[in-house]
């Protein structure tokens, strides 16, 4: 009889050790909770300052390029077959002698391209499909490539092999749209902005629904961003 109270006692306190290891697992299931809940509350928050530094850097950059503009651009008389050499580095080209040759009878396309190359834009070789896109939609030449400069740096921040320079949102599936290429990124925001913006609508107007959290923003930063980019570029067609 009193081996089996013994034994009673042992059990009891078997249990009562499985009951303290208990709570602690939970402790750990709390904090896991808050954890979660936390990182929930805080990612939104640090992306708004992330969109606000690429915006600052934007402006940025502007302010420096058209301090150094009257320096680093050179006019040409021809007003139709115009030959550009750029003299750059392999790397930025990925051609063995470093230079590259634009024949054209559109200077809007000399424009661009000397323009994206100046920002260090991945998208430089397409500097005639932002032409060509915005003649087919009838939009203005310089929104498309401007718009990207504020979302994106022109490219050069984006999600990984998106090809989206403009944070595009027109894939359900995703928080932004993933294009094959640059050229079927610049065709679907062309596209996209003629037909659901319309093509006389300018950063100002348009502001409100492409950046929502944007139009809410004191002094309207995008819009004149973007704005500061178009007259940029305007200014890279009248030196030619």
């Amino acid at each position: 009889m009193k081996s089996k109270s013994t034994s009673l006692v042992k059990k009891k306190k078997g249990n009562s050790t499985f009951t303290r290891v208990t709570p602690n697992i939970g402790s750990w299931a709390i904090l896991l909770i808050l954890l979660l809940t936390l990182n929930l509350l805080v990612t939104p928050v640090l992306a708004k300052p992330l969109q606000t530094n690429i915006i600052k850097y934007s402006l940025e950059q502007t302010v420096q390029i058209d301090n150094t503009l009257s320096e680093t651009l050179k006019a040409s008389d021809e007003s139709h077959e115009t030959i550009y050499s750029l003299s750059l580095k392999t790397t930025q080209l990925g051609t063995s002698d470093g230079k590259s040759e634009i024949v054209t009878s559109d200077s809007r396309v000399i424009a661009m391209r000397r323009f994206l190359v100046d920002y260090n834009s991945p998208m430089y070789p397409y500097a005639e499909v932002f032409i060509q896109e915005a003649d087919k939609y009838g939009l203005d030449w310089r929104i498309v490539a401007s718009i990207s400069g504020v979302e994106s740096a022109f490219g050069n921040l984006i999600p990984y092999r998106s090809n989206n320079a403009w944070g595009w949102k027109g894939d359900p599936t995703r928080d932004w749209s993933y294009f094959i290429s640059w050229s079927e990124g610049i065709e679907t925001v062309t596209k996209g902005l003629a037909q659901g913006y319309g093509t006389d609508l300018g950063p100002f107007d348009i502001v409100y629904t492409y950046c929502p959290p944007c139009g809410q923003t004191p002094g309207l930063p995008w819009a004149q961003g973007v704005t500061n980019y178009m007259n940029e570029l305007s200014v890279y067609l009248n030196t030619l």
